[in-house]
């Protein structure tokens, strides 16, 4: 299946010695709703970002502040909500693709494609600077309050292009170097969504200072809404 006719119309621990980290979701900041062209739906900032920057209309760059995840650690012990993310609610079906930038510097920068629901329920495909100090693809899946967490592909350059698709409770993940071959990243299932879901862009930097910060760009996304006829592979344009 070519791509270009269907687009016509994890995560990281920090490891804590004493005391739980819980830091739950921001309210979305009283601000003008920022518009892409990709996309048919006006986006939702939520959680404080330091600045969002839209670059005419086709792109967006999204700065956070330091000690900003989202995570809940499969051993209880760290519970972060407060990444920035900038969102919509999409339909039951989509297809939703973006080229990801951003200069992974510190331990545990994302740049990341979100799916949310709510609290102890959503995903993240990341371009994140993983343990390790490599910049590295990184899947997380949270789909009943505790996240996992898979590290996958180690990319080579400073961006990749992203793909999330969704046939109902069904979700898949994909990554390209150059938009044209996609690899299957992750396929799983998420139950009990409603229309409370949302999908979009976030960026965090957690092991950086309060006061540093940290950017991530959002460009050339387009979004479909309609998913793809094989979920494990949106073909090669």
């Amino acid at each position: 299946m070519k791509l270009k006719s269907t687009l016509a119309a994890c995560g990281c621990i920090t490891a804590l010695l004493f005391h739980p980290v819980v830091s739950s979701e921001q309210d979305s900041i009283p601000v003008k709703p920022v518009t892409l062209r990709g996309v048919p739906y006006s986006l939702l900032v939520v959680n404080n970002p330091t600045k969002i920057a839209v670059a005419g209309d086709t792109a967006v760059t999204i700065t956070a502040p330091g000690r900003t995840n989202l995570f809940n650690a499969p051993d209880s012990g760290y519970y972060v909500q407060n990444a920035p993310r900038l969102c919509f609610k999409p339909d039951n079906a989509f297809l939703l693709t973006a080229r990801v930038s951003a200069r992974l510097t510190e331990i545990y920068d994302v740049a990341a494609l979100v799916i949310y629901q709510d609290k102890d329920k959503w995903a993240k495909l990341c371009f994140e600077n993983s343990a390790l100090k490599q910049t590295t693809i990184v899947s997380v899946v949270t789909a009943n309050r505790y996240s996992d967490d898979c590290n996958s592909i180690k990319p080579d350059k400073d961006h990749i292009y992203f793909a999330i698709a969704r046939k109902g409770a069904e979700f898949s993940f994909f990554c390209s170097p150059d938009y044209k071959s996609w690899e299957l990243v992750r396929h799983f299932r998420l139950e009990g969504l409603n229309d409370q879901m949302t999908i979009g862009f976030a960026v965090h930097g957690s092991r950086r200072a309060k006061t540093d910060s940290f950017s991530g760009t959002f460009s050339e996304v387009t979004y479909s809404a309609k998913a793809p006829a094989n979920m494990r592979d949106i073909g090669t344009r």
